[in-house]
């Protein structure tokens, strides 16, 4: 059950709680009846409920006769008869209880000329009615107030009310509550079927139409039905179109790539030796170029889910060999790259070679824009809870301004626009790295350094 589906259930049975509770309390309060209306318009806000209780009681014991006007009385709850006496013509209680001295004194005051009278008994006030029942029979009426000791504010007609309202009060609350329970479910039923098609979606599914659920509907749902269908085919049309310009780019790609590689082993074959190490690593960024058409480009459009880690990697190895093969490029700028482990090997799980691609764009990074003549420094270690590898490449640049350090891994995106491809790139590296870091369930971020400079750091699970 849903936040809001219990928010429109109980948003609407509070309401209808309230009218009807609302609603009793007003006739209560304000007797609707003509008698009610002439009662009420001749009383004064000090009227004690004792007083409205005989009004009320003469209003409807005038229609009676003497048994029903018992069978009244005792239908009545205990706690409430001995607040309110009947007397008959021989100045005897209807059900034969004895007389409080209050009452006896004021019953024989009460005739036909003089059908209305109250007095005041100690810390209580009675006020008595003399009336003729529908046989024919005279009888006085008498109600007494709550004295100290029964509480001064109690209100003996409220709780009459509430006695005797109570199971209608409760028949209405639970008919409201299901008929509101039914409304809620009706309301949120549609927007439970959007929730799940976008669940759907979210999961890669692009396939989900709603509209047909909203068949024979002619409201605003069934139009976001419509325009929800119509999103959901132009996405599915979208990323068709997306996986095809990968093949094809992957096809174009290849091509010179291929090209690339036959005059790369007809170079090494002509060279006898004299610059082997040159087309060793020409060679070497060769491979990982067929490497990243055929498996960093496929990356936007397979999830988390299919990718197999299926292989496994030394971490250590992997970077001292790294930085050898930069050391070249670091010495041309006369920058120092030191690498600080005290482990002797860090195993993870990985997938070709993915990590060594993440690896290379990072260390790539920071040579360019680390200044000459300074120092960059690798460190691995495990984390405090020794579930996940920590790797932090830290530059001496100038690092990134705080409110694009996430934006850094965007593709296409450069903190300065007015770099060329030669000097910045296209903004791919860190993109894909943070692709790959993903998919091996890992995370990649960047701080600056307090020392000036940018960190990037690189938490992986150790899998073993």
């Amino acid at each position: 059950m849903t936040r809001l589906y219990l928010k429109i259930f109980l948003t609407f049975w509070l309401i209808t709680v309230a009218i009807i509770i609302g609603t009793n309390i007003v006739v209560h309060w304000f007797d609707m009846t003509p008698d009610g209306n002439l009662q009420h318009s001749s009383m004064t806000n000090d009227d004690d409920p004792a007083k409205r209780l005989l009004f009320q009681m003469v209003g409807n014991a005038v229609n009676r006769n003497t048994q029903q006007l018992i069978q009244d009385l005792r239908a009545m709850p205990a706690w409430s008869t001995r607040f309110v006496y009947v007397i008959d013509k021989e100045n005897r209680d209807l059900l034969d209880r004895p007389l409080p001295p209050g009452v006896m004194f004021l019953a024989p005051r009460l005739t036909f000329k003089h059908p209305f009278d109250k007095v005041q008994d100690r810390n209580r006030k009675l006020f008595g009615r003399y009336i003729t029942l529908s046989d024919g029979n005279s009888v006085k009426l008498i109600t007494i107030s709550a004295g100290r000791d029964e509480g001064q504010d109690r209100d003996i007609i409220w709780e009459l009310f509430l006695d005797n309202i109570w199971p209608l009060l409760l028949v209405s609350i639970l008919v409201s509550g299901s008929a509101c329970f039914f409304l809620a479910r009706h309301f949120t039923r549609s927007i439970n079927t959007l929730q799940k098609a976008t669940q759907q979606i979210a999961r890669g599914d692009l396939s989900v139409r709603i509209s047909e659920q909203f068949r024979g509907r002619n409201d605003e749902i069934a139009a976001l039905g419509r325009d929800f269908d119509h999103m959901t085919e132009r996405l599915e049309k979208s990323m068709q179109e997306q996986k095809r310009l990968i093949k094809d780019v992957s096809h174009e790609l290849r091509t010179p790539l291929a090209r690339l590689q036959i005059a790369l082993a007809l170079a090494r074959q002509r060279s006898n030796g004299v610059v082997d190490n040159e087309l060793a690593r020409i060679k070497q960024a060769a491979d990982y170029l067929n490497d990243i058409i055929t498996e960093i480009l496929t990356l936007p459009v397979q999830g988390q889910d299919s990718w197999v880690l299926d292989d496994v990697v030394d971490l250590v190895s992997m970077l001292q060999t790294l930085m050898d093969n930069y050391q070249q490029d670091a010495y041309d700028k006369n920058i120092n790259i030191r690498f600080k482990s005290p482990l002797e090997e860090a195993l993870v799980s990985t997938h070709g070679n993915m990590l060594l691609g993440v690896f290379e764009n990072t260390l790539r990074n920071a040579i360019l824009y680390t200044p000459h003549n300074s120092e960059i420094c690798i460190q691995l270690d495990k984390t405090g809870d020794g579930e996940h590898y920590r790797i932090d490449i830290m530059d001496q640049g100038p690092g990134v301004p705080e409110d694009t350090l996430a934006d850094i891994f965007q593709p296409f995106f450069r903190t300065d626009q007015a770099r060329t491809r030669e000097s910045g790139g296209y903004g791919l590296g860190l993109a894909i790295a943070h692709r790959s870091v993903s998919l091996h369930k890992g995370r990649i971020w960047a701080e600056n350094r307090p020392t000036g400079g940018l960190c990037l750091c690189i938490l992986l699970p150790t899998n073993f």
